[in-house]
């Protein structure tokens, strides 16, 4: 079949679930992966989070990667089956209002769109040291590096202005630089062999002499806040081609080979650590990444690595604020939110929805500035996607016990799905206890629960949005039924 013809019918398929196509459809199963793989992102999430999981768990903090991986398959077996179903842009927010009711689904997107947002800040000032390192900056200022968070947000923000097609080259330059930077550094590395395999196992004494299992737990957290953003290739379906086919196979491979390329990454990074307890030395070795790479490579070498990072960063908050936009766009189409005539409209030129874009862009810079609160803004963003996603999870069993069947002729999970649902349920709640809980007792009780904290913002904020943008007389006076079994049987 050729590219119109499934276009036609991905179009008409569109129109059955209530929409006429507006966005360019023009994505093929690679860019599609792309986008939730670049996303996901093991380049941003291992040069970021290394020092974390090695300092918090020693080397044994590699087996919390497996775990998190499985954890997450179940959760994106679930997103598979409603993405075949219902392959709307701004995916879980459609998801939820279709699985349980419109006002369900409206919170769950006000969550998961925040979470994005933020993301957007976090990955890019996440990424501002690097840029200041490929740049020579050695020692850069605070104020350096939100000048430099603000540069990868207006990028990323250019890039996607101009639609789909541009983005896709960014993608592709993502995908490249995320396999070179996990497989083949690592594959270099491999050669300089300091430490035995069993390395993996070992916890080089950080637990002292009380149990390992606590501090375990805070090292798995490196792992849950890598695996996750699979789900961009489903906010963006209404720009793929054949999306009941695509999007599933897009977020089931980028998270098995987001999952295979950080396991990769992390041994071979383990394994040619010259002195492991200098690298777990936080105040000798704050970045052992670049202790490892300046001690096998040397230092001019290290700095060409560096621009691979860059290029991982930028591509990744690229993709996390096209996802972003797409939720934001699908809100306003459904009249969901202040200003949704002016949100939804699309770019005639580039077929994007470009003012949710400059939404987007303007939150972002925003937060930007708040940079002295990136920790908190990083945790909300773990804990604010996690949660969405259980809310999803929790949408599907209340659905199924209702009736509700995936569509034919795509992913499905049949008899197994309740047991898969149920397993992502008890690990999606078991991982946000562990991102939640205090793990500082000495320290003031508003930061130990910062993170609830900043949820609950979120979602007092958006209880007053909700009934403030009269969300409950828009909804009754539309007879809105697109929550109902019926309604999806049909779909």
């Amino acid at each position: 079949m050729n590219d119109q013809t499934q276009i036609a019918r991905d179009q008409a398929h569109l129109a059955q679930l209530g929409y006429q196509q507006e966005l360019k459809r023009t994505l093929h199963f690679f860019a599609n992966f792309g986008v939730a793989f670049t996303y996901l992102s093991p380049v941003v999430g291992f040069y970021s989070l290394y020092a974390f999981g090695l300092q918090s768990g020693g080397p044994r903090f590699f087996w919390g990667i497996p775990i998190v991986v499985f954890g997450q398959l179940m959760v994106v077996l679930i997103f598979s089956e409603l993405a075949n179903t219902f392959p709307l842009a701004g995916a879980l927010y459609q998801w939820a209002r279709r699985l349980v009711t419109p006002s369900y689904g409206w919170f769950v997107g006000w969550i998961y769109g925040w979470a994005l947002l933020v993301t957007i800040t976090a990955v890019d000032f996440g990424g501002a040291p690097y840029v200041a390192s490929a740049l020579g900056i050695t020692s850069p200022s605070q104020s350096s590096l939100i000048l430099l968070t603000l540069a990868l947000v207006l990028i990323q923000t250019a890039i996607n202005f101009v639609g789909v097609n541009r983005l896709r080259i960014l993608l592709n330059v993502g995908v490249a630089m995320e396999i070179l930077g996990t497989l083949g550094i690592g594959t270099v590395l491999l050669f300089f062999g300091h430490q035995p395999v069993s390395i993996v196992n070992q916890t080089m004494g950080v637990q002292g002499h009380g149990s390992y299992t606590p501090l375990f737990l805070v090292a798995l957290l490196f792992s849950a806040f890598i695996f996750y953003g699979f789900e961009s290739a489903a906010d963006v379906s209404e720009e793929v081609i054949n999306p009941r086919r695509h999007v599933p196979r897009a977020m089931i491979t980028a998270l098995l080979i987001g999952g295979f390329t950080t396991l990769y990454a992390v041994f071979a990074f383990l394994h040619a650590t010259p002195n492991m307890l200098l690298a777990m030395n936080a105040a000798k070795s704050p970045n052992p990444i670049t202790y490892i790479l300046a001690a096998n490579f040397g230092t001019a070498v290290s700095q060409i690595f560096l621009w691979v990072v860059v290029l991982a960063f930028l591509s990744c908050g690229a993709a996390v604020q096209a996802a972003a936009t797409r939720v934001f766009y699908s809100y306003a189409r459904d009249g969901m939110i202040f200003g949704h005539q002016w949100l939804r409209q699309v770019s005639p030129r580039f077929q994007t929805p470009t003012n949710a874009l400059i939404v987007s862009a303007v939150v972002a810079l925003a937060f930007s500035l708040s940079a002295r609160f990136e920790s908190i803004l990083t945790s909300f963003a773990v804990v604010g996607i996690y949660l969405a996603f259980q809310l999803i999870v929790l949408g599907w069993i209340i659905a199924r016990v209702k009736g509700f069947r995936a569509q034919e002729g795509g992913f499905r999970l049949g008899a197994i799905g309740p047991v898969v649902a149920a397993l992502a349920l008890i690990y999606g709640v078991s991982m946000m206890v562990n991102l939640a809980r205090p793990l500082t007792p000495s320290a003031p009780w508003y930061l130990n629960y910062e993170v609830i904290l900043a949820t609950l913002a979120v979602l007092v904020l958006g209880a007053i949005v909700y009934f403030t943008a009269g969300i409950p007389r828009k909804l009754r006076s539309t007879g809105d039924a697109s929550g109902t079994m019926n309604a999806m049987r049909d779909a």
